[in-house]
């Protein structure tokens, strides 16, 4: 026990491995932070990979580079799939929402200053929406233009999946953060999803 505690010192860890502590940590004693899965394939290719593989007969050097391949293809179809659904669901489900929405704030004022009624909120709620609605088309457009461009890159596996990893993960982040909030502005009415109190607490 002695001498398994002493050879595994350098990777464990007694606190919480999901921390930002332990990040740090590991950086201390030079071991590596893969955040991102094509950086945790690309393992696959270093020469240390490659030597202990084909070593031990796990696999040789065409299986080696075969899974890599598969994995990696694997990876950007599944990205692409997210993007274009989440792009659809932006389309087809939230932004109408968040446009019906809008136009109910604007009609109530219009019908709110015909009456006389000199205090108005609901332009100052409609204003308020109409921000992040424009906000959320940006980052859609963005988003798009990520897909658009990956989609053009076939015959660049490694550049695509990068690419996806990158500017893809942080422009479907960007929506969904536009679509959480409007998700806590828009009536239960006019929201077509599920909202997260409704799945976390049904009542």
């Amino acid at each position: 026990m002695r001498d398994i505690f002493k050879e595994t010192s350098t990777i464990r860890f007694e606190g919480n491995n999901y921390s930002e502590e332990w990040v740090k940590e590991a950086a201390k004693r030079g071991l590596p932070n893969l955040r991102r899965s094509p950086e945790a394939l690309e393992q696959l290719t270093t020469k240390n990979a490659k030597t202990l593989l084909t070593k031990l007969g796990i696999f040789n050097k065409e299986e080696l580079e075969s899974r890599y391949h598969v994995r990696m293809e694997r990876y950007v179809k599944d990205m692409l799939i997210e993007m274009h659904t989440q792009r659809e669901m932006i389309d087809t489900l939230v932004l109408p929402a968040a446009f019906s929405y809008s136009g109910s704030l604007a009609a109530s004022a219009a019908a709110a200053k015909s009456a006389g009624i000199k205090v108005v909120p609901q332009v100052e709620a409609a204003n308020e929406i109409g921000t992040m609605i424009e906000q959320l088309r940006k980052n859609r457009d963005t988003l798009s233009a990520v897909i658009d461009k990956a989609e053009g890159m076939h015959d660049e596996l490694v550049k695509q999946a990068k690419l996806l990893t990158s500017a893809g993960a942080d422009a479907m982040a960007a929506v969904r953060d536009c679509s959480d909030a409007l998700e806590l502005r828009v009536p239960d009415e006019l929201w077509p999803l599920p909202k997260y109190r409704e799945m976390l607490f049904p009542v």
